[in-house]
């Protein structure tokens, strides 16, 4: 059995009241890389109505499809604003079953102990999930409200704006480039084939 464990930051969509839905979104690599730039991420799939987050192919000069297709579930008062009161709480994309019924999966980091990223992966419903933040310029990140690389570990003033984005050669379920987060703020991911990336959304 694999083990990969599953954090959620937030375990209950029903008691975290996220129920203000985003205009429909798409999300775009900027890599140094000029193959990943430009490139939309798209829902792939890992098993059954699971579904990673892997280079799509299609670019700004592709229309927008299903499966590159994103919402961002935010809450009308937010309890735990994003820095700078940027939107927080899920990514959302709409999994189609049964020849056209929609079931929302819900984005989540699930983690392997023994690697240093973590998969950003679509499981159906909001049983639980991890919790994203936009910049004003549309760039995806995690607020880092604590810095626990000092003794003692001290609680930030300005919360930082991280964005620990790569796109490696990762085996979930199946091998795949995916999106992946690196755990911490330090050093590089120990995958050899894992390259940075900036992740922004453009609404479509």
């Amino acid at each position: 059995m694999k083990s990969i464990f599953v954090l959620a930051i937030l375990a209950s969509g029903a008691l975290a009241q996220f129920d203000q839905s985003s205009k429909p979104f798409r999300l775009f690599l900027k890599s140094d890389n000029a193959t990943l730039d430009g490139q939309t991420l798209g829902a792939c799939h890992q098993g059954a109505a699971i579904e990673g987050l892997c280079p799509s192919g299609n670019t700004h000069a592709n229309n927008s499809t299903s499966y590159d297709t994103f919402y961002q579930q935010t809450q009308a008062e937010p309890t735990v604003p994003g820095a700078d009161g940027d939107p927080y709480g899920p990514i959302v994309w709409n999994l189609t079953v049964n020849g056209g019924d929609i079931v929302p999966s819900y984005l989540q980091f699930s983690y392997d102990f023994l690697s240093d990223v973590s998969n950003p992966t679509f499981f159906p419903g909001n049983e639980s999930y991890t919790s994203v933040s936009f910049t004003s310029a549309g760039c995806m990140y995690l607020a880092r409200y604590l810095d626990d690389t000092v003794t003692p570990p001290q609680r930030l003033d300005t919360p930082q704006k991280v964005e620990n984005w790569y796109i490696c050669l990762t085996r979930w379920s199946y091998l795949y480039y995916t999106l992946n987060w690196k755990i911490g703020v330090e050093g590089v991911p120990q995958n050899p084939t894992c390259q940075k990336v900036t992740v922004y959304r453009e609404f479509v």
